[in-house]
């Protein structure tokens, strides 16, 4: 077990060498430092600070920079910051001493709303997104909108959208999006591979944000936004109007506590959404039978789900002496939602309200204990809680690709996680060479009280069964019957209605589980020419619960550019990535070790009395476990990109991925039948339950392999243009060839067809943001990007190999019959143990998202300067294109409706807002 002492230990061997470093002083020259603000007071980190005599430096996270040793005739500043004028000041102090200097910058006239580029000078490892403060104003103010955007950025790099990490503040513990009016600056995407983090590139990307410390004047600001019904256009798939409406509404302030020693930052936003899911369903008619065509009858819903959300940080920070600065910050964001889950084929009764709640207090220092040695600690302790109540407690009843109805089985879930995160950091700058280094530690404390399927599960799949006469009487022949079908004997108690399995879950709900997880690092910047870098860098990572140690990642790169200018610039990036095992599966593990929980499934059972024996039913017990020898998931991946500066202050680049994966995690059950593959003829269930398994009879053991493998290339191409006067521009093209076999295989017995296109693999993808500055003062941002369908997998919707997963594929057939299906695919059919139809055959439609924002700056005292108030008039589209974004397809072949829509994001929304800021 990690403690908490040994990491500080830990971090005391990394500093305390170095500090004999911290005597060296500035004797033939002057020392300057000080901090870069905006006109609102908010720092502007990445600023570049130069000396008049060539030196210079970037300003950190804190807005901070600091000049070693200038010549004292040689202490003229020129300040360049994105987006804001440059500025110019003078440092005055005697030879060996330190002058202070803080600047604040003017908006400079041309704006760059999205800055993509690399990081300055020929360093840059990575395809980083800037935004600062004015780049914001023109996202979208929505937190799920503004979360979406950011996402795009985010996996510009070839990723999962829904899987970019959100880090504030440098803490690496993942967050909720902060109060977007409490952001100074995100930095999307540095140097992913850098030995500073953990995850790689194609994780989902990283989204790094800064909130604003306090000021030296009070700023403050007031503001409502309002998406009325009115505006808003309806559900692609509701029969209904959906009025839906969004209300945000707060305020923010910030000033000093101590001039010039101390300052605060508070903002406050509640925003109340008025929404509704859709069911789009198929059901049996009122008479408990099908419908005229015999496919049942259509069942559509619009249903309410309210959302109250509360978001809320603030922040103090001190400079306790002038190389050293504290913050201390809290933050909350709590969000009450009903009827989720709803929606799709998920029927109203089987829905759920929701409470998530996640507070965060967070403790920051950093020291500059030389000019050349910066010393950073975080420590920050989190709670987090996931509430959810059932709206029905009944069984629940899936009947495969037509409806999910009943109680949710997630019933009366609890989930509470205490988080405690530690890292030390330090950057020492000697030479040529930038090095730096740290630990991070991180502890999770759950408490996963999870009453998973303790309400009992049906699931009907269809399949074989009796052939039945106008009079629901036997006719002694079988064929192939709808999942529908089937559930309609089952109503009726008919022959062929037993449903395929019942699951029920019995024992203790709750889990409790502690888990570490401890990453040493240390990176090298060594500059071996001005034109010519090269960096390196080395992560070891291990982790608790389960146990797994010797994760080793060394990482390096080169940057190089061969004229003068350094208008072309190369480099090329490779290194090796954990991907730690994470406390889901753990929890899993531990919730079925046949020991807390004890988990039924009974194949063919009575629907009237599932757990009691009956002829042909057999009940088969469940256990969860890891291998003897669990591994962390291991990525190796090469970056390589060119970049060229073009007339008028074009920028383009080309940049080339290529990652192979192994050892990635997937479930796989090591005692499942030993069945033959077969096509053509209708299965026998109970037949593949009863043949020989290899451990024991009668039960699944679902182990938590790292068994997973894949590889594949992301190529992209940008250009970009932010000096013209009226309009900025960032546009980029993206190609995905990514290949695995990451989902649990159909057949524990056989990888045949598993590797297949990655579930966000969406092939081609644009992204587009431009702003354009209009007469009379109009601003203008447009943020585009449209994607091509991610793949989805073609399942039959039962169990015909009785391995408990109902991942089970159809075949290819060569003639119409029963169980056959006519798709775009060709012949299909359900008649198949172990389907010969790959996996991820499908594609779902693609996406477009079109969002504008247009605003008008009022300056209300135009003659004062120095305590500026403005009201700020906008008006914001999402979707304006009203383009239908499909989120989920029937994937079931039984169910007659493959591949057809059945949920996608909302509709075209309009949202107006006033803005008052002093």
């Amino acid at each position: 077990m990690v403690t908490r002492g040994t990491t500080i230990l830990t971090c005391l061997g990394l500093v305390l060498p170095l500090a004999g470093l911290a005597q060296q002083s500035c004797k033939t020259g002057i020392r300057i430092d000080g901090s870069i603000t905006d006109p609102t007071g908010a720092v502007i980190p990445g600023a570049k600070v130069q000396a008049s005599n060539g030196i210079s430096t970037l300003t950190d996270a804190m807005g901070h920079y600091m000049l070693p040793c200038v010549p004292a005739t040689s202490t003229t500043l020129t300040v360049q910051a994105d987006g804001f004028s440059n500025a110019t000041v003078s440092a005055h102090a005697r030879q060996g001493e330190t002058a202070h200097v803080n600047l604040q910058l003017a908006v400079a006239s041309v704006q760059a709303d999205v800055q993509v580029s690399a990081d300055s000078g020929i360093d840059s490892g990575g395809d980083t997104v800037t935004l600062n403060t004015k780049a914001l104003q023109g996202l979208a103010d929505d937190p799920d909108d503004f979360l979406r955007e950011l996402q795009v950025l985010a996996a510009a790099g070839g990723g999962d959208p829904t899987q970019a990490i959100i880090m504030v503040d440098g803490f690496q513990n993942p967050s909720a999006l902060p109060p977007k009016s409490s952001i100074a600056s995100i930095r999307i995407n540095p140097d992913l591979f850098s030995a500073r983090y953990l995850g790689p590139p194609w994780s989902g990307g990283v989204i790094e944000i800064t909130t604003k410390p306090g000021a030296d004047a009070f700023h403050g600001a007031a503001f409502f936004t309002d998406s009325d019904g009115v505006f808003n256009a309806t559900d692609p798939f509701s029969v209904t109007a959906t009025p839906a409406g969004r209300r945000r509404y707060g305020f923010e302030l910030s000033g000093p506590i101590l001039s010039k020693k101390s300052g605060f930052a508070l903002a406050l936003e509640k925003r109340d959404i008025d929404e509704f899911n859709v069911v789009n369903a198929v059901t049996l008619d009122t008479d408990g039978g099908l419908g005229p065509n015999g496919n049942g009858v259509p069942s559509r819903q619009t249903v309410s789900a309210p959302q109250r959300l509360w978001i809320a940080s603030v922040r103090g920070d001190w400079q306790l002496t002038p190389s050293n600065v504290t913050g201390l910050s809290f933050s909350a964001n709590v969000n009450n939602e009903g009827n989720q889950g709803v929606g799709g084929l998920t029927l109203a009764d089987a829905g759920y309200s929701s409470l998530v709640s996640e507070y965060d207090l967070r403790f920051h220092n950093t020291q500059t204990i030389n000019p050349n040695i910066l010393h950073e600690t975080h420590i920050g302790y989190s709670w987090k809680r996931t509430e959810q109540t059932p709206l029905s407690n009944t069984p629940s009843v899936q009947v495969a690709g037509y409806f999910l109805g009943g109680g949710a089985t997630s019933q009366n879930l609890n989930d509470r996680e205490r988080d405690l995160e530690m890292d030390d950091d330090m950057t020492v700058a000697h030479g040529r060479h930038t090095v730096a280094f740290g630990v991070q530690s991180l502890g999770l404390f759950v408490h996963d009280y999870d009453p998973n399927t303790f309400n009992g599960e049906y699931v009907f799949g269809g399949g074989s069964a009796p052939q039945l006469d106008a009079n629901n009487n036997p006719t002694g022949q079988t064929t192939t019957i709808s999942a529908l079908e089937q559930y309609r004997r089952a109503l009726l108690n008919l022959p062929g209605g037993s449903p395929t399995t019942y699951q029920v879950t019995t024992g203790t709900p709750l889990v409790p589980l502690t888990q570490w997880q401890v990453g040493v690092w240390v990176d090298d910047s060594f500059k071996l020419t001005s034109h010519l870098s090269l960096t390196s860098g080395f992560r070891y990572q291990f982790q608790t619960n389960p146990n797994i140690f010797g994760s080793n990642n060394p990482r390096i790169g080169l940057a190089w550019s061969p004229d003068k200018k350094q208008t072309w610039v190369f480099h090329t990036r490779a290194g090796f990535f954990n991907s730690p095992t994470g406390t889901s599966a753990a929890t899993e593990v531990h919730r079925l070790n046949g020991i807390l929980q004890r988990q039924a499934t009974v194949y063919s059972p009575s629907y009237s009395d599932p757990l009691t024996p009956v002829p042909g039913s057999v009940q088969i017990s469940t256990t969860n476990l890891f291998p003897p020898r669990p591994l962390q998931g291991m990525t190796f991946r090469v970056f390589v990109n060119a970049e060229h500066d073009l007339a008028h202050h074009w920028h383009a680049r080309g940049d080339f991925y290529w990652a192979s994966y192994w050892s990635s995690g997937r479930t796989v059950n090591i005692n499942a039948p030993m069945v033959q593959n077969e096509v053509g003829t209708a299965p026998d269930p109970t037949a593949a339950l009863l043949a020989p398994r290899p451990i024991a009879p009668n039960e699944n053991m679902i182990e938590y392999q790292n068994s997973g493998h894949g590889a594949g290339s992301v190529v992209a191409f940008s250009l970009d243009q932010h000096s013209y006067k009226r309009f900025g521009l960032s546009a980029k093209y993206m190609h995905f060839n990514l290949k695995s076999n990451f989902l649990s295989p159909q057949s524990s017995y056989s990888n045949q067809g598993e590797s297949s296109r990655i579930s966000w693999d969406s092939k081609n993808g644009i992204t587009l943001a431009a702003n354009l500055n209009l007469p009379y003062k109009i601003e203008a941002a447009t943020q585009f990007d449209a994607w091509g369908g991610v793949p989805y997998n073609v399942t039959t919707g039962t169990d015909n190999n009785g391995d408990g997963n109902f991942m089970d594929r159809p075949s290819y057939a060569s003639a119409p019959g029963p169980g056959v299906y006519s798709t775009r695919f060709g012949l299909l059919t359900t008649n198949t143990v172990n389907g010969n139809v790959p996996a991820n055959l499908g594609t779902r439609p693609g996406l477009v998202h079109f969002d504008m924002n247009v605003s008008r700056v009022f300056a209300l005292n135009p003659k004062d300067r120095d305590h500026p108030r403005t009201l700020t008039f906008n008006a914001r589209s999402a979707n304006l294109l009203n383009h239908t974004n499909v989120t989920a397809v029937n994937t079931i072949l039984s169910s007659g409706a493959l591949g057809q829509p059945i949920a996608a994001e909302t509709a075209r929304r309009i949202e107006l807002g006033l803005r008052f800021a002093f």
